[in-house]
């Protein structure tokens, strides 16, 4: 009996040891050999990886960033024209004369590929030349203090040297490439000026001139609506003026509200 046991365990060591295949393993590649009567082949496996590293059950999966998400300051500059208004609310101003420039900083917070906020820091200088203000009743009554003959005056304009801050949404139509001022975009936004500087300017044709100020006649704050249509570094830009240039309790006409121009960002 003792000899029949050890003849059944020799024999199951050896089927399990010819049954039994070599393996091995490396990373996620599994190699096992397989013996054939012929021949020996080897089998190799790979175990995929769902999504290496997983989170565990208690962690969440971090968001990806928003690579669009930025923000840049540069300068910029312009220049605008003032369409003439010859309506009775407005003086008499000649377009070609009457103009605008703008330099200053612009700042971007770029939110998505299409859309950004931004904002505008800048010296506006503004000068409108009048053709009959001067020989206005009330404009004379108010400013000068005397009549003028048009006909004597060579020159007769408005100036104001502004400090102007103002808020503007950015719209692409083709979004930037890169960091930059690239792409087509529209902007709507709105600015508002002090005027650190403002006066009346004629020059007669003798030769003579004279400043008149006049605190009180003239506005030193202002608001306007501003729209840019913009591709790459440059912008058509258009400036409504909503509030008045003059103090309507002592002049009754007021300067055109209209700029359009370019600027160069």
């Amino acid at each position: 009996m003792k000899k029949l046991i050890s003849i059944f365990l020799c024999t199951t060591c050896i089927s399990t040891g010819a049954i039994a295949q070599p393996r091995a393993r490396i990373g996620n590649l599994e190699f096992i050999v397989r013996k054939t009567e012929r021949d020996s082949v080897i089998q190799v496996f790979a175990e995929e990886d769902p999504c290496p590293p997983c989170p565990s059950e208690n962690e969440t999966r971090p968001k990806p960033k928003n690579t669009y998400k930025y923000h840049t300051s540069e300068g910029f500059g312009g220049i605008g024209f003032i369409l003439p208004d010859n309506g009775s609310g407005y003086y008499t101003t000649l377009g070609g004369n009457s103009i605008n420039i703008d330099a200053g900083w612009i700042h971007r917070y770029q939110i998505s590929r299409r859309f950004a906020l931004g904002g505008t820091l800048q010296y506006s200088y503004y000068n409108y030349k009048l053709r009959d203000a001067a020989s206005e009743p009330k404009f004379v009554e108010e400013v000068t203090g005397i009549s003028f003959d048009r006909q004597a005056l060579n020159k007769q304009v408005f100036r104001s040297h502004n400090i102007a801050a103002g808020t503007f949404i950015r719209l692409y139509a083709v979004p930037p490439r890169h960091r930059g001022n690239d792409g087509m975009f529209i902007d709507l936004g709105v600015q508002g000026d002090y005027a650190f500087s403002k006066y009346f300017k004629i020059k007669m044709r003798s030769g003579g001139k004279d400043k008149f100020r006049e605190g009180y006649a003239f506005n030193p704050f202002t608001a306007s609506a501003i729209a840019r249509i913009g591709w790459n570094r440059k912008a058509v830009f258009a400036r409504y003026r909503f509030t008045d240039a003059f103090n309507s309790k002592a002049l009754e006409m007021d300067l055109p509200p209209i700029t359009i121009g370019i600027q160069f960002l």
